[in-house]
């Protein structure tokens, strides 16, 4: 069976990697937000402390969030999460000045991504065997990286051709069937954490048995960053097609996500993530002497293959060196870096 599933254990990981689809379709499409903003006469500075709120409930909640899921399972979480994530997208509707509501919606936004991504990806790694975990995690973040094409493009279309009343509309409308797909989820195995809310989750950051990969996670985190954000800005400068760079990472990363995730299941994984992080490393010393569309190609391809291979691995990794108890903890701590 694909991925060593049952029949039962296939559809349910279908239904959570669609819902995180769906999800992500509705987080991403709010990359036009600033254009709200700027409507409603905010200026850089609003766009910059308006979107940042996000950070603040989606990171700060983590520690709470994990305790939840490791005690009471990830099922109630996720669809806490969608409707939040709904209830906070459909909001903006109300809004038609600069108002503290922007900033109180964004918040709620980040309360619903922190239950729901964090509940998603380990009841995700709940249901795939260890030797199909790199790929099925693989799998299932390839269609987040498809979602952050979707939602965006489909929320510019709609604003241009309708404007934002039906704009958030429809990008609460995604959550919308990311919550019923979790409803018609099975609750996933778990090992119930008898430890109270308190340290755990620092505790676990802190311990060696995590530090390397999280250490490894956010130079990772760091260095995608980095180019994502200013690579733009860089082509033009040497007048080149920006396109063409986001077209092949797009592209190769789905693909390598979709595919390539279970060679650390059968190579190991030290064996696959460090080749992989060689190859991430020169591929950004190699962006100062892109010249050409195809030198641009060439990197962008390097840069993508050695990223779409590392998040499986890294991930897998996290959740094997976990305890049962301490998924949601070990996940927590992997997606805040």
């Amino acid at each position: 069976m694909p991925l060593g599933l049952d029949r039962k254990g296939l559809i349910n990981f279908s239904l959570i990697t669609l819902a995180n689809f769906f999800f992500f379709s509705n987080f991403s499409t709010f990359f036009l937000l600033p254009l709200y903003i700027k409507e409603l006469g905010g200026t850089e500075a609003d766009i910059g402390f308006i979107m940042g709120s996000f950070g603040i409930t989606s990171l700060g909640s983590i520690p709470f969030v994990t305790y939840l899921i490791d005690r009471y399972g990830r099922k109630l979480f996720m669809f806490a999460g969608a409707v939040i994530m709904l209830l906070s997208s459909l909001l903006f509707v109300t809004v038609n000045e600069l108002s503290p509501l922007l900033y109180v919606f964004r918040m709620c936004q980040g309360m619903g991504f922190a239950l729901f991504f964090t509940s998603a990806t380990t009841s995700a790694a709940d249901i795939v065997p260890i030797n199909r975990r790199a790929q099925g995690l693989g799998i299932f973040g390839a269609f987040t990286i498809l979602a952050y094409s979707i939602g965006p493009t489909l929320g510019e279309y709609v604003l241009n051709n309708f404007g934002f009343s039906h704009f958030f509309i429809a990008a609460s409308s995604f959550s919308i069937v990311a919550a019923v797909l979790i409803l018609f989820s099975a609750v996933t195995d778990f090992t119930k954490s008898a430890e109270r809310f308190g340290l755990g989750f620092f505790r676990l950051v802190a311990s060696k048995r995590y530090s390397l990969i999280l250490l490894t996670n956010l130079l990772l985190a760091g260095g995608l960053g980095s180019v994502l954000n200013f690579i733009s800005a860089f082509l033009k400068e040497k007048e080149l097609d920006v396109y063409n760079f986001f077209i092949v990472y797009a592209l190769t990363v789905t693909f390598v996500r979709m595919f390539g995730g279970r060679a650390s299941d059968v190579f190991g994984r030290k064996k696959v993530a460090a080749p992989s992080l060689i190859i991430f490393s020169i591929s950004i010393a190699c962006i100062v002497f892109i010249d050409s569309g195809l030198a641009a190609i060439m990197v962008s391809f390097l840069f993508s293959f050695s990223y779409g291979m590392l998040y499986p691995v890294l991930t897998a990794l996290v959740i094997d060196k976990a305890g049962a108890d301490e998924r949601g903890k070990a996940m927590g701590a992997y997606n805040a870096c």
